[in-house]
């Protein structure tokens, strides 16, 4: 049995999630991370089930490869940015959702970095999200903007709630017909792809803008 046109029709919906992409509003986010690493300021990041893979990826290329030669011998002698993935700690995540909920698992983190608007306007957060709607979401981007941190949320389906409330919104357009992603978790695979395009776009970019100091 072949499934070659379900394979064909799963790239073919994400080129067309790719002509569609608003680059734009990435176009933004590289800006403000510029300014974030140039003011000294610190990323957070935070996302729910296989988005948080992403955020996890990010911390790991965004702290190591803008510092690293092109070769890979050794790195940089270039100031490192300040990141702060808050799905890091299995600990955090279980102990808060156990003991204060789990709408409050990122709020109750950021608790132990946020200061006051003078002290993280440089700061920026940003949310892998599917739906845009989870409340833990929500929450900490409600806090973070509290003490002047810049928001983002990177979301499919039309943004939900993040899109109306973040200072940024990145949605990633499309709908698929393809198994596992349809209804309620509609293009699901291919907003959590473009989430993983979209760090490493930004690690990479981040790479040329430190090797210009």
């Amino acid at each position: 049995m072949s499934y070659s046109n379900l394979i064909k029709l799963y790239f073919e919906e994400k080129q067309t999630v790719a002509k569609n992409f608003p680059i734009n509003e990435l176009n933004k986010l590289v800006v403000r991370l510029f300014e974030t690493y140039d003011k000294d300021g610190t990323i957070y990041t935070m996302a729910n089930g296989g988005a948080t893979s992403v955020s996890e990826g990010f911390s790991t290329d965004i702290a190591t490869h803008p510092f690293v030669l092109e070769d890979k011998t050794k790195t940089t002698e270039v100031r490192r940015i300040k990141f702060c993935s808050l799905t890091s700690s299995s600990g955090l995540l279980t102990g808060i959702s156990n003991d204060i909920g789990f709408e409050n698992i990122f709020k109750e983190q950021l608790k132990n970095f946020l200061r006051s608007k003078n002290q993280n306007q440089n700061d920026t957060l940003i949310a892998f999200s599917g739906s845009g709607n989870s409340k833990n979401v929500i929450n900490a981007i409600e806090y973070a903007k509290s003490y002047g941190v810049f928001t983002c949320c990177v979301s499919g389906r039309g943004g939900g709630k993040a899109k109306e409330i973040s200072d940024l919104s990145i949605v990633i357009p499309g709908s698929s017909e393809f198994p596992g992603q349809t209804g309620p978790n509609d293009n699901n695979f291919h907003i959590e792809d473009f989430q993983g395009s979209i760090t490493h776009i930004l690690t990479g970019l981040l790479k040329m803008h430190v090797e210009k100091k």
